[in-house]
């Protein structure tokens, strides 16, 4: 049975390359189906021509003359064919005696190969077992049976080949891909300046990103065009006009103006940004690390919360970064409530859980936030650790958003105000008018102000454990009994600096200053401040 180069590994891995003939045949297959075709189904239509062609170049060639055997005798003047050479015709021209211990007497043949006219020996009736020696006589062709289809071969080796593939692909002008699927630039609808201004006006006057679907509406493209080109026209048009973005979903197109996306959507605020501070996990008491579980922070990944598993609803503390920028945390408790996609960002409709009004909000996927609740939490005076309730609806795209409303009250809450370049702490009547979190919240008396310590802070490069020395003798004097609550002090650190609370409970946890009360409360002993090196 003659072995096929196209069956085995080192053939897609190494040796496959793809030729002007292959892309030809893309191209018709392309524009035989009249409309755009994914990778996959090229690659797999790639390998089933690769093999096809093997088996026609085996068939061709031993048509030709025998398969080379060394235990066969031949003429002068015979013709040959040599598969481990490609299947290379070659004539014999001469003959000589031979001598080998292993085998004893046998006759060696010069042949000469057509393609180069290279002359060169080779062993023929040889007696005893040889690998180029087939009980077949070496000219039975394997059925398609004996081998693997072109779709078992793309499960072995369609990376490899779906890589050459698509660098072939990317460098041929008549090809254009949207999204993983390829058409032919001359099967384009025309979708021209003038058909892309109105797609910009359409967006712009319904103040919402649009499918395709709806667009192509407004845009009176031939009807005998098929949809799927109509739509891959539309798609690729938009993607190479610089004033259109794309922030769909799984797979899902939708379109927007990047004039129009929220400047925080597309620039995160730097408030957002976390701050990796090395730590030791194994540093933190077990008391901390029980509450660190309790604090929605996105930068407390699966190994501090958790695994995460899909949900349908949750409900999480409003953490004072996110309350500042009017964002929600993408966290392992609530990412998997929101859509997911490779893009930057994501429009999602966010639903007030209190009136039933529709807010546009947006996923940032690579940064972990969601932002579009500035306006709510002004309009329902809600504080820092509000409980946030989250509930996915029907459409993934929809998420219900509430809290647990309660009779307004004014109930004493800390305050971070700022006096001349230092930062302090007040304890004053705020209005309250939903459950919340008390160790957790934290107000602020002049944003501003806030705002210009915080520059401060960053141009100095102050350490976490230099602004948790700062701020520590300033929580304290709140309270009569000289303690606060471990959450507390990490929303005042986030005042100066985003960190989560894994490295402020690691220092709280090892620096000899910070003196554990029990029950999650903390002091601070000043005599002791030298001890930790600072």
């Amino acid at each position: 049975m003659i072995q096929r180069r196209t069956q085995s590994a080192s053939y897609w891995q190494e040796q496959f390359s793809v030729t002007q003939k292959d892309m030809s045949q893309l191209y018709g297959l392309i524009l035989d189906a009249a409309r755009p075709v994914d990778t996959a189904t090229l690659s797999k239509a790639l390998i089933e021509r690769h093999c096809r062609q093997e088996e026609e170049l085996i068939r061709a060639e031993l048509s030709k003359g025998r398969v080379y055997q060394p235990k066969d005798e031949y003429e002068v003047g015979e013709p040959i064919i040599f598969p481990v050479f490609d299947y290379a015709l070659a004539t014999v021209v001469g003959t000589r005696q031979g001598r080998n211990p292993e085998y004893g007497e046998f006759t060696v043949i010069q042949v000469e190969f057509e393609e180069d006219g290279e002359v060169r020996e080779f062993a023929s009736q040889l007696v005893g077992e040889h690998r180029q020696n087939r009980e077949d006589g070496g000219q039975e062709v394997a059925t398609p049976d004996d081998l693997l289809e072109a779709a078992e071969l793309y499960e072995r080796y369609g990376e490899q080949v779906e890589d050459k593939l698509l660098s072939s692909l990317e460098q041929h002008g008549d090809f254009l891909e949207v999204r993983g699927q390829w058409f032919l630039k001359d099967l384009l609808a025309g979708v021209d300046l003038g058909r892309r201004n109105i797609a910009e006006a359409l967006i712009e006057i319904r103040s919402m990103p649009l499918p395709p679907g709806e667009i192509l509406t407004q845009l009176d493209l031939p009807r005998e065009v098929p949809e799927e080109v109509r739509t891959f026209s539309l798609n690729y048009a938009l993607a190479q006009d610089e004033r259109f973005d794309n922030v769909g979903d799984h797979g899902r197109d939708i379109w927007y103006l990047k004039r129009l996306t929220p400047k925080e959507v597309v620039n995160p605020p730097e408030r957002l940004a976390i701050e990796r501070v090395a730590h030791k996990r194994q540093d933190i008491a077990e008391e901390l690390l029980l509450i660190e579980r309790e604090i929605d922070d996105e930068g407390s990944g699966e190994q501090v919360m958790g695994p995460s598993r899909p949900l349908y609803r949750t409900t999480i503390s409003l953490i004072y970064p996110h309350w500042r920028c009017g964002t929600l945390p993408l966290t392992v408790r609530t990412r998997g409530l929101f859509p997911q996609s490779e893009n930057h960002h994501t429009p999602v409709i966010l639903v007030d859980g209190q009136s039933g009004d529709k807010m546009q909000g947006w996923v940032v996927h690579g940064e972990s936030f969601v932002h579009g609740l500035a306006e709510w939490y002004e309009r329902y005076e809600l504080p820092v650790g509000c409980y946030i309730k989250l509930e996915r609806t029907r459409d993934p795209r929809v998420i219900n958003v509430d809290f647990e409303a309660r009779r307004l009250k004014r109930l004493w809450g800390k305050v971070a105000v700022a006096q001349g370049n230092n930062l302090v702490f007040q304890v004053r009547k705020l209005p309250v008018s939903c459950e919340y979190d008390d160790q957790l919240t934290i107000a602020e008396d002049n944003p501003r102000m806030i705002d210009r310590l915080w520059d401060q802070a960053h141009t100095r490069g102050d350490s976490l454990l230099q602004i948790m020395l700062r701020i520590m003798p300033e929580l304290i004097k709140l309270s009569p009994q000289a303690t606060v609550h471990a959450k507390s002090i990490y929303s005042a650190v986030n005042v100066l600096k985003r960190v989560p609370p894994g490295p402020i409970f690691a220092l709280l946890s090892t620096e000899p200053c910070f003196v554990a009360m029990g029950g999650g409360y903390w002091t601070f002993d000043e005599t002791l401040v030298g001890v930790s090196g600072v």
